[in-house]
């Protein structure tokens, strides 16, 4: 900005993956904000499981200033084994998986963790829940339930699939925006040890996919979120996603179902692959399973009104999680975004509009690409058409078996 002219203030909504990236980004540049979180504390909320971040990295860490501690041991599930983050896919006898390397890194971080290291010197204002925006000339007014204001001069919506901020943009209910994907997803974990932990790095190192017969019309996800410090066991999170229309149901049975049952349905389900597929299952007790089917849903918005009001991450383009990709479009629309307002050389409306155009234009169009593809790889048919798999970016390439030791793992 010119000489003398005070930056703009930024206010983020949402101090997630994508709020707390641009909250960084902003920072390195000098550019002041505040970030609010409806949550009352780091811990108050499930975060979700592990995610795998790649395209990006080094964008990232140029983006972002040099204070926070390394990336890789920060954040990464894997810590502290000495492995590469690894998905696999096993479908009609073959093995076929996306693995890092130096030419294209990739680190799939715990959550929490990535969190914490996100917020290094962030001063995230919890508890602080919106329930109006209004704008006074050229000044966003935040009012929150607690009965406090914020104002700033630019307003960031990165509050999630329910975006409170995308309802004001919109003008649009959000269950009108938002529509279910025809999933059942039913989810469990469990923590393994020795051999058995053994076993499940040996078939992917951070998590794997495997089909039953062609006749199926589901597969299984299983997952490593993360370590135990002393790196001899693993938290171990499953999911079956069998293609189901009738999920919006209220009636739908696995709704109403219990744990024992929607376990039983599971190993029912999951009868006809082999054995060390559903080792995992047969290691989790049925009050490991959580108590209600994961809903997935998802939206495909196409326009955003252009101001000093605009939308970032799930509260743009909410995605399922069978790509492995929204944490990353996340990450890449904070890092547009942040550039986007360091080119600001006057708080003028002409040119926030102006610079914000084009970064909602490509981050649209982009969202709906990714929305699109997520969807059309739920199915069983999705997932097994061996030209539509993308895996953290990438086509899986054939692989052989490894035998993976604890003991050659750890440092």
């Amino acid at each position: 900005m010119a000489i003398g002219v005070p930056k703009p203030r930024v206010l983020i909504v949402g101090a997630g993956i994508g709020g707390l990236t641009l909250a960084q980004c902003l920072r390195k540049q000098g550019i002041p904000f505040e970030i609010f979180e409806r949550d009352t504390d780091a811990h108050s909320r499930f975060l979700g499981w592990a995610i795998g971040i790649h395209g990006i990295l080094d964008d990232l860490i140029a983006s972002i200033p040099d204070d926070l501690p390394p990336i890789k041991e920060g954040i990464s599930h894997l810590f502290p084994l000495n492995l590469e983050a690894q998905i696999s896919l096993y479908i009609h006898g073959k093995h076929t998986a996306v693995q890092s390397t130096p030419e294209k890194p990739i680190i799939r971080a715990n959550r929490p963790r990535l969190r914490d290291w996100l917020s290094t010197h962030i001063p995230i204002q919890w508890g602080k829940r919106p329930i109006w925006i209004e704008q006074v000339q050229d000044k966003i007014l935040l009012h929150f339930e607690d009965g406090t204001t914020a104002t700033g001069d630019i307003l960031v919506g990165a509050d999630g699939i329910n975006s409170f901020v995308r309802e004001h943009l919109l003008r649009v209910p959000n269950k009108e925006t938002i529509r279910l994907v025809p999933s059942c997803m039913i989810i469990g974990e469990t923590t393994l040890s020795g051999e058995a932990f053994e076993r499940q790095l040996s078939m992917a190192h951070s998590c794997y996919m495997a089909s039953g017969p062609a006749s199926s019309n589901y597969f299984l996800f299983v997952g490593l979120n993360q370590v135990s410090p002393d790196g001899k066991s693993g938290r171990y999170y499953w999911f079956t996603a069998e293609t189901d229309e009738s999920i919006s149901n209220e009636d739908h049975w696995a709704k109403s179902a219990s744990k024992a049952d929607l376990y039983d349905h599971v190993v029912k389900l999951t009868s006809n692959l082999e054995s060390r597929f559903s080792e995992v299952i047969r290691s989790t007790s049925a009050s490991e399973v959580r108590d209600k089917p994961f809903i997935i849903r998802d939206a495909e918005i196409e326009h955003l009104p252009v101001g000093r009001i605009t939308l970032l991450g799930d509260a743009a383009h909410p995605m399922g999680p069978y790509r492995g990709e929204g944490g990353v479009h996340a990450f890449r629309d904070a890092l547009n975004l942040s550039k986007a307002i360091g080119q600001l050389k006057s708080n003028d409306t002409s040119e926030i509009e102006s610079l914000f155009r084009p970064y909602q234009k490509e981050m649209l169009e982009r969202g709906v690409r990714a929305v699109k593809a997520s969807r059309g790889q739920h199915s069983y048919k999705g997932v097994t058409t061996s030209n539509q798999i993308i895996a953290w970016g990438q086509t899986p390439v054939e692989v052989p078996d490894e035998i993976i030791t604890l003991e050659a793992c750890l440092p």
